[in-house]
């Protein structure tokens, strides 16, 4: 008798599952097979049992070894999964990095990059802006034509010329205290051979 059978047999409400409650197994398995029959030897009975016992390691062993292959198979499809998932992601960043190239060779082939390429690069390099949006824009920036690089001449026609000299303090009065006080220090340092 089976073990659901023999659960199934026992209990009380049996009969709503469509047993009798004690029914017996009707595949032969029950508890009579496990005791030593009238007309079989001890050696017969102990080589039954062991066969037995033997047939049921057997089941239990292919019973783990097929939730092993299980497992095993399990396993094999999550990992085949994860690299999917992750040549998915790879294609998709190969898709962004192949947009954003043909954006910005798209700002740079526009006429008014030669213009103003420093507007087309900071365009191209520095925002996400769609590339007609773009170009748009550096078109409007190039109307006003390339800045004109300055030349030492326009650069230094914006300098104030330095009046040299001008910061240095007057001379002291002739006679006055701070003049005779020079004096004395000059006549000292030339004693000395100082300058």
């Amino acid at each position: 008798m089976s073990k659901i059978t023999k659960m199934m047999a026992s209990l009380s409400f049996a009969h709503l599952l469509g047993m009798p409650a004690g029914a017996k197994a009707e595949d032969g398995d029950s508890d009579d097979d496990k005791k030593q029959r009238t007309d079989e030897s001890d050696e017969d009975y102990a080589k039954r049992m062991e066969e037995e016992e033997e047939e049921e390691k057997k089941k239990e062993d292919a019973r783990r070894a097929e939730e092993e292959e299980k497992e095993e198979k399990k396993k094999e499809d999550e990992a085949k999964k994860a690299r999917k998932a992750e040549e998915d992601e790879d294609d998709k960043e190969k898709a962004a990095r192949v947009n954003e190239r043909a954006r910005c060779a798209s700002i740079f082939k526009c006429t008014a990059a030669g213009t103003r390429p420093d507007v087309a690069a900071h365009l191209a390099f520095n925002t996400s802006m769609p590339s007609a949006e773009a170009i748009s824009m550096l078109e409007t920036f190039a109307v006003g034509g390339a800045p004109q690089p300055s030349s030492l001449a326009s650069r230094m026609a914006g300098v104030k010329p330095q009046n040299v000299g001008s910061g240095a303090a007057a001379a002291p009065a002739a006679g006055s205290d701070a003049a005779v006080t020079a004096q004395i220090i000059a006549a000292g340092k030339a004693r000395r051979g100082e300058k």
